[in-house]
């Protein structure tokens, strides 16, 4: 785009310097790189994974909780969009870290391992209590 030299003036006189053109230099990693490193880690879900989870009561009681129903559910590809908020599962199975949840994700070790570990229950309780409901 080209200006006049009345247009200059006025843009100089506001202390706006025109725009050059700079080759910009990233060093942040790429978002393809990124998105590859979430695809690691978490769980891929399909709509198999989801029919298994339906089966599970420990998960339904947790909709009947959040007072959604199955068919509110809907497996992406590494998370569950359950409406209100996205549900993540770490993909390393033996990683029990902390449940978090932030902007509306909740990332939280497997369904099954949460049914087994009553301090897991617990924390996801209050994680859903606290930021969710």
């Amino acid at each position: 785009m080209s200006i006049n030299q009345r247009q200059y003036q006025q843009l100089t006189e506001m202390g706006i310097s025109l725009w050059q053109h700079k080759q910009v230099i990233f060093n942040d990693v790429s978002s393809a790189q990124r998105n590859t490193e979430d695809d690691i880690r978490y769980l891929k879900q399909n709509i198999e994974n989801l029919a298994e989870l339906t089966k599970q009561t420990f998960f339904t009681d947790i909709l009947l909780t959040l007072e959604l129903s199955i068919g509110e559910v809907t497996a992406q590809k590494d998370h569950l969009d359950l409406g209100l908020f996205n549900w993540f599962f770490y993909a390393d199975q033996n990683e029990v870290s902390p449940i978090q949840c932030v902007d509306n994700k909740l990332i939280s070790p497997s369904v099954e391992l949460i049914r087994k570990s009553p301090a897991l229950k617990k924390q996801l309780w209050q994680v859903i209590t606290t930021n969710l409901i």
